[in-house]
């Protein structure tokens, strides 16, 4: 819990100053600092899977799109029973062709099989953002490391 603690104060503290890096898109789709300085491309409505404090460019919208954080996760654990299914929330910084940033946060309950495509939309400008999948899906007795989530965005056009 400590270092989890830790890692929000650092990150939060990295998005709130303005901190930017350049990123790009492997050979398995995950997002990784690019040798170049570019940033990699992602297609809209092609679901894409990004890990904390990585970045992509939505094609076609002149946006990227990083994911800065993950500001819950209460999920149920895979492995106990429970009364709710809790829920996971993460929170996306996309800066628009102007370098002006935006935040919005998306979630995904508990208990759902993924990738789940039933949960909230959440629009900015013309585009739709909605997360299908977190992973790891906690289990209990076990702590998560915030670098290691890992979500499953999708972005569609309106």
């Amino acid at each position: 819990m400590r270092k989890q603690l830790s890692y929000l104060i650092l990150i939060a503290g990295l998005v709130f100053t303005g901190c930017q890096r350049d990123f790009s898109v492997n050979s398995d789709g995950d997002s990784g600092p690019g040798r170049d300085g570019s940033v990699g491309i992602v297609q809209q409505g092609v679901p894409f899977e990004i890990g904390v404090g990585r970045a992509v460019f939505l094609d076609n919208a002149e946006l990227t799109i990083e994911f800065s954080l993950v500001t819950e996760d209460s999920r149920c654990a895979s492995n106990v029973d429970c009364v709710h299914p809790g829920r996971a929330g993460v929170l996306l910084t996309l800066t628009d062709h102007q370098n002006v940033k935006h935040q919005i946060i998306t979630h995904i309950p508990g208990l759902v099989s993924t990738p789940y495509r039933f949960n909230d939309i959440i629009q900015f400008q013309n585009q739709r953002f909605r997360l299908l999948r977190l992973n790891p899906y906690p289990k209990a007795g076990s702590a998560t490391d915030f670098e290691d989530y890992l979500a499953l965005i999708e972005v569609e056009a309106l």
